[in-house]
């Protein structure tokens, strides 16, 4: 019998290149077999070959119709790339589109990463098995994100853009025919893509992320090889610098921050300076260094003031053109503060004064090329307050809700519905408290170290300055101002509360912030993460039972307001006014309090202790008087300051569609 040449490989297997060629092939063999002397044997083979013609033929157009059964490791990465760059635009635009959920894009991604992990498994599971529970617990889930995984498992992971037809649509965008094999492989890689997607969602608000020119871009590049870039610069003969750095601006970014905490100019995370140099070169164009000229900063405030207030900049994967382009006209009651916008000018200037000794180094001495300083806007006092103050009336108010009497557990803390009302101790009891009584503001009361709480002192009190827990990366920070580093007695109150049974029973557990449930994340986020997960509906609850002041642009109190409300109670004849500025942390204003007067060296840490607590004391009202002290209780540290809403929750209009987004997400 002859041999059949010209084979090719299709789905897996070796099959014939032509059907024509079969033919042509078949009819000289049973033509040479007709030829031979023997026509019986002639006749038997000429059978033979045209049973097995058929046979072949029937393989290939079976194999034809069920066409290809793989995809080729290019046609894979480009499904995968596009679906996660597709999936990760989405997460961005919920994320800064200012909408009630948006603040908790980060808590919802981890659960949404795991269910869209455990969906993509061969049984495509509708549920938790005990063996995925037993496993998630292992690595740290905890409770409340094991049911939302359950909740996006049954709902959500299998439906929303995962039809045959979407799948279809996206096989289609790469070139690649769909059958019903590939639209199961595809939709496998799709699942893989949109877990990565959320994965690298849980760090949308890393200040890495949010304060890039393109967070998009910084989201995508999450694990990639950072590009090689020539970091020479060269002369420039044409342009206002001696040299021409060829890098982006926003190339830069870190190094510029990195060597002006190393002067101590900048300290902290610096997250506000990395957002305002990625707004830079997002409205600038993001060009070569070398290339910007003293137009940039004209560029750099109109773009600001074309941006109403409200705009999140974190937004930053489009031109800014095409982002202007779309946003209506700015109207008065939506424009950037003078004072906001010269706050921008002000940190670009100080950018520009220190690159003005390297890369924006001018050919003219004594000049600045990029002088932000000289563009800031005058300020006018319109009598409006910017941060209206909270009344005493509304944080007694506060002091007698269910939180502090006895509530529903866990994100029902403002409500005391049922039979076993409880009151857990954690940053959502005594922050506020701890304001109140002692005006310090929200970062320095949030990110307090256990130990800086001094117990056993004839005085107790604890101390402001820079730690550990408000720094990163070993950083020591915090201090807003020499002068917010202060000593403060602990008012009697917050002893009678139990506030230093608190303290011990923290310590007990090993924790180095006081309040460790703000510190969970590698972000930390501290006080941001108070007040989403606490201070946010707690101010709610105040509103919803006494009215508040709100400014001409809608601006009522927020949790700094306390703090404004404490150095009101100062508002009176008779006041020292260094001891009110030693309790608020204020400079002091005259050369006596600046230069002479030390009088905790001369009278000794205690005494002068003991003066500003009966300071304090003579002037704060007492707003906590009925309320009685609970014995300390410690929720799970993934249950702590989740307090919950006490609002009804809203029905969404789109419930039950199959839109992209789960049809509930997170709060608290």
């Amino acid at each position: 019998m002859c041999r059949i040449p010209n084979t090719v490989r299709i789905a897996g297997r070796y099959v014939y290149r032509r059907r024509i060629h079969f033919q042509n092939i078949i009819s000289k063999t049973v033509t040479l077999a007709l030829q031979t002397a023997d026509p019986s044997v002639a006749r038997r083979r000429a059978a033979l070959l045209s049973a097995r013609f058929v046979l072949v033929k029937m393989n290939v157009e079976a194999m034809l119709s069920e066409q290809r059964a793989f995809l080729t490791g290019d046609e894979i990465e480009a499904l995968f790339r596009r679906e996660l760059e597709q999936e990760l635009a989405r997460n961005l635009g919920d994320a800064f589109s200012n909408q009630s959920h948006s603040r908790f894009m980060d808590e919802n991604a981890r659960p949404l990463a795991e269910a869209y992990r455990i969906a993509r498994r061969p049984d495509r599971p509708h549920a938790l098995t005990d063996t995925d529970r037993a496993d998630l617990a292992a690595r740290g889930i905890d409770r409340c994100d094991m049911t939302a995984i359950e909740e996006y498992l049954a709902d959500f992971c299998h439906v929303a853009g995962l039809r045959d037809d979407d799948v279809g649509e996206r096989l289609a965008a790469i070139g690649v025919p769909a059958s019903r094999t590939l639209l199961e492989i595809a939709r496998s890689h799709i699942l893989r893509a949109r877990a990565e997607a959320w994965r690298r969602t849980e760090r949308v608000f890393d200040p890495a992320v949010i304060d890039a020119a393109n967070p998009l871009q910084a989201l995508m590049a999450l694990g990639d090889a950072p590009p090689i870039q020539s970091t020479e610069p060269k002369a420039d003969p044409d342009g206002p610098f001696i040299v021409f750095d060829q890098r982006r601006f926003s190339d830069g970014i870190d190094d510029i921050i990195a060597e002006l905490r190393q002067e101590k100019t900048w300290k902290g995370d610096c997250a506000q300076q990395r957002r305002i140099m990625g707004t830079f070169a997002w409205i600038t164009g993001d060009k070569p260094r070398g290339a910007y000229t003293h137009l940039d900063v004209d560029a750099f405030k109109r773009g600001l003031m074309r941006l109403p207030k409200d705009y999140q900049f974190g937004a930053m994967a489009v031109p800014f053109a095409k982002v202007v382009a779309t946003l209506p006209p700015v109207t008065p009651d939506k424009q950037r503060h003078a004072k906001t916008v010269n706050r921008d000018l002000s940190t670009m200037s100080r950018v520009s004064r220190h690159l003005a000794q390297t890369v924006w180094k001018p050919k003219q001495p004594n000049t600045l090329v990029l002088d932000f300083a000289a563009a800031t806007l005058t300020v006018k006092d319109t009598g409006d307050d910017p941060r209206p103050p909270w009344r005493k009336e509304h944080l007694a108010l506060l002091f007698g809700s269910p939180l502090y009497t006895g509530n529903d557990g866990p994100l029902h803390r403002l409500t005391a519905a049922g039979r076993h009302l409880t009151v857990s101790h954690d940053a959502a009891y005594w922050v506020p408290l701890l304001c109140y009584y002692h005006h310090s503001c929200r970062e320095e009361t949030c990110g307090l170290r256990a130990d800086e709480v001094v117990i056993d002192h004839d005085v107790p009190h604890f101390v402001i300055q820079d730690n550990d827990v408000r720094g990163r990366d070993g950083e020591l920070a915090g201090e807003k101002r020499l002068a917010r580093r202060r000593k403060l007695p602990l008012h009697p109150e917050l002893i009678r509360l139990g506030f230093l049974d608190y303290v011990r029973a923290i310590r007990d557990q090993g924790h180095t912030p006081l309040f460790p449930e703000l510190y969970v994340h590698a972000a930390k986020r501290g006080g941001a993460h108070f007040y989403a997960r606490a201070w946010d509906h707690m101010a709610d609850w105040i509103e919803d039972r006494l009215p508040v002041e709100r400014n001409r642009a809608g601006k009522g109190p927020d949790i700094h307001s306390i703090r404004a409300l404490g150095a009101s109670f100062y508002e009176v004849d008779g006041v020292n006014e260094i001891m009110r500025a030693d309790v608020m942390g204020h400079a002091r204003a005259t050369v006596n309090g600046k230069h002479y007067s030390k009088r905790i060296a001369t009278e000794g840490l205690t005494v002068v202790l003991r003066e500003r607590l009966e300071f304090m004391t003579r002037y704060v009202p007492i707003v906590t008087g009925d309320l009685a002290p609970a014995p300390i209780r410690l929720l799970p540290l993934d249950q702590r300051s989740r307090v919950g809403s006490a609002r009804p929750r809203k029905i969404r209009n789109d419930a039950g569609s199959s839109s992209r987004r789960p049809a509930t997400l997170k709060r608290g």
